[in-house]
């Protein structure tokens, strides 16, 4: 397995491990003070466990092995890139929607601005889960 492929798996599983975390309670924190400064310290914490995370584990892996990229490497890379930015763009169409379908719904009350900052990381956080998914399929499959 190469230092790219290893790096990938690594940081999907850093992310799942983070975002399953952040996201639930930064909902909770949204809905139970509505104020940024709450959500602010939330985001930071899952920042710092997401960097601490991949550093420990990138060290492990660049002691392990081999870190040379080749042209197979950078072709991964950008499908896999690709992948990830048809995704961010497909969650922000569902986010218009949602603030659209909340708007009509609730009789002219769109969703507070932290929540929008949430699902917009949701989106975001889900490119990048798409993009790792990309690659690790491309390596597996053997492009």
């Amino acid at each position: 397995m190469s230092f790219q492929e290893k790096s990938a798996w690594g940081l999907l599983a850093g992310i799942l491990i983070v975002s399953a975390y952040y996201f639930p309670v930064a909902l909770r924190v949204v809905a139970e003070t509505n104020h940024p400064a709450a959500l602010i310290g939330v985001s930071v914490g899952g920042v710092i466990a997401i960097t601490v995370i991949e550093t420990i584990y990138h060290i492990i892996i660049a002691l392990t092995g081999n870190t040379q990229t080749d042209e197979r490497d950078a072709m991964i890379d950008l499908k896999a890139e690709r992948n990830g930015s048809f995704a961010l763009g497909l969650g922000l169409f569902v986010l218009i929607g949602y603030i659209v379908q909340q708007y009509l719904a609730l009789a002219g009350q769109e969703p507070g601005a932290l929540t929008i900052v949430i699902y917009i990381l949701a989106a975001l956080t889900l490119s990048e889960v798409a993009k790792l998914v990309s690659q690790v399929w491309y390596y597996r499959r053997g492009l």
